[in-house]
């Protein structure tokens, strides 16, 4: 960031929707600017030209919106650590994007991005992001935080329990939600996920602590902390 606070910023994706949205964000705030990519000159998004005059301004920070997938987002962030080089003054990366699955948002950590945001709850939401990450700091959606904090508590409490430790994040949510007694259906309604989803998810669970209902899975988990009060599980076996 420069001396006055103001942020250059770098948007990259490949859905014009995802792109044409984070522009409209970005440009409520004066103290930020989209720049364009090294190289290149005025194109068809709003970023400020690159001139003989004035050579491309360096990003402060790189979105990448709507990413297609795992390898777009290892790729640019590949591209950057190759472009900025691997100093501090390099652009920080924050990744906005609606898919939340543990083995996306896991890779783009393994990679160095500095943040992760998923159903955006505001244009304030994205901005204070931005910021944060433009000082050097992580910045997360409510939800993706609070389930990794709840992933890595849990591992540093029930180190002992044979299974535990291969559970994703958003096995462990879904574990703690049958051990509150939901069923399949609930749980979908409650994380926003199709029931055959929830369903292979029960699946694997079981598969990892080694059960083979949802009354035995549930019984392991209240034990290891999970839960509230005990509930009747009935009707599902899966």
């Amino acid at each position: 960031m420069t001396s006055t606070g103001e942020i250059n910023l770098l948007i990259r994706s490949e859905d014009p929707v995802a792109l044409a949205g984070l522009e409209a964000i970005v440009d409520k705030d004066v103290a930020m600017t989209i720049v364009c990519p090294p190289g290149d000159g005025a194109d068809d998004r709003r970023c400020r030209p690159n001139t003989r005059e004035e050579p491309a301004a360096q990003p402060h920070v790189i979105i990448l919106g709507e990413p297609p997938s795992k390898r777009f987002i290892c790729e640019n962030v590949q591209e950057i650590l190759s472009t900025y080089g691997r100093a501090t003054s390099r652009p920080k990366t924050l990744v906005v994007s609606q898919n939340d699955d543990d083995d996306v948002i896991v890779a783009a950590l393994r990679v160095g991005v500095n943040g992760y945001l998923s159903r955006i709850g505001s244009p304030e939401e994205l901005l204070h992001s931005i910021r944060i990450v433009a000082k050097g700091g992580a910045a997360f959606s409510p939800t993706i935080a609070a389930r990794f904090s709840r992933y890595f508590s849990t591992m540093l409490s029930i180190p002992e329990l044979t299974g535990f430790a291969d559970l994703t994040a958003r096995e462990l949510e879904i574990l703690e939600l049958l051990a509150d007694g939901l069923g399949n259906q609930q749980i979908a309604r409650r994380l926003f996920l199709a029931e055959k989803t929830v369903r292979n998810y029960v699946t694997r669970i079981f598969a990892k602590l080694e059960v083979h209902d949802r009354a035995s899975a549930a019984v392991r988990a209240r034990d290891a902390g999970f839960g509230g009060q005990p509930e009747m599980l009935l009707g599902e076996h899966v």
